[in-house]
C-alpha cells in the first residue's frame, strides 16, 4: 500500500510538470511517451526530447524512486516512477499509462508501447551482469504479434565486462562497471546490449535491445530509494 501510495503522488507531480510550463525551455511533454503507438500508426514527427532544465527539476520535486527511459526509434521519452513491486520486480510507469518491469534494473517486460515484450527469461543472463562477470548465458524473449500470436526468439549471449567507470545521473552517484552483451539467435536478430552495473550487482543505466518494434530501450536511473 505504501509503495502505491507513494507513486500516485509521484505520478500526480509528474502530470502536474507536465501541464505546466518553465522558462524559454518549458515542461512541455515532461512526460512525451504519450500516443507513441499513435505515432508510429500514423507516421508523426518525432516529439522533442526532454531538456536537461525539466529533468533536474524533476528530481528536485519527486522524492520517489525515478528512472529515464527513452525508446530510441521513435524518440519517444519519459521519467517514471515505480507503481508497483514485487519481490526483485518493480513496475515503473508513466503519467500516460505505458510500463516498464525492471529486475535489479534489468528491463524485463513492457506493456504500453506496441510491440511490447510480454515476457523474458533472463535468469542467467541476469546473474553475470550482476556479477560482473565474463560468460555465455541463454535469453528467451517473448512478444505478441498483431493476430495475438507469440513469438520467441531465444539467444545465446556473451557477457564482457568493459571496466570501471562513474555513474552520475540527477540525484544518483556511484562507482560502475560498464558491460556488454552480444546477443546472436537463430528466431531473432542479433544484437548488441550496454549496461552499468553498480558494486552492489544493480543496473543503473542501458541501452537494451527491446524487439523489432521498439528496437532499442535506453534507461537511467535518476533517483534510489
Amino acid at each position: 500500500m505504501a509503495i502505491l501510495t507513494r507513486a500516485s503522488c509521484a505520478l500526480a507531480v509528474l502530470a502536474a510538470l507536465a501541464s505546466c510550463s518553465l522558462t524559454d525551455d518549458g515542461v512541455e511533454g515532461i512526460d512525451t511517451l504519450r500516443g507513441i503507438s499513435q505515432q508510429l500508426r500514423q507516421g508523426n514527427e518525432r516529439p522533442e526530447p526532454l531538456s536537461q532544465t525539466v529533468i533536474s527539476q524533476t528530481v528536485s520535486q519527486v522524492e520517489s524512486p525515478l528512472k529515464f527511459i527513452e525508446i530510441t526509434s521513435r524518440g519517444g521519452q519519459a521519467i517514471v516512477a515505480p507503481i508497483q513491486s514485487s519481490g526483485e520486480y518493480t513496475t515503473y510507469g508513466s503519467s500516460a499509462g505505458q510500463n516498464v518491469v525492471f529486475r535489479h534494473g534489468m528491463p524485463v517486460q513492457s506493456r504500453g508501447f506496441g510491440g511490447d515484450l510480454m515476457s523474458s527469461d533472463e535468469d542467467a543472463l541476469l546473474a553475470l551482469l550482476r556479477a560482473r562477470q565474463r560468460g555465455t548465458a541463454d535469453y528467451v524473449m517473448r512478444y505478441l504479434s498483431g493476430d495475438n500470436d507469440t513469438i520467441t526468439y531465444v539467444y545465446t549471449c556473451n557477457v564482457l565486462p568493459q571496466g570501471a567507470t562513474g555513474y552520475a545521473a540527477g540525484a544518483v552517484r556511484a562507482d560502475a562497471t560498464e558491460v556488454e552483451v552480444h546477443c546472436v539467435s537463430e528466431t531473432g536478430p542479433d544484437f548488441v546490449s550496454e549496461y552499468t552495473v553498480d558494486g552492489t550487482g544493480e543496473i543503473l543505466a542501458g541501452r537494451q535491445w527491446f524487439g523489432g518494434l521498439t528496437d532499442y530501450l535506453v534507461f537511467s536511473t535518476l533517483r534510489r530509494d
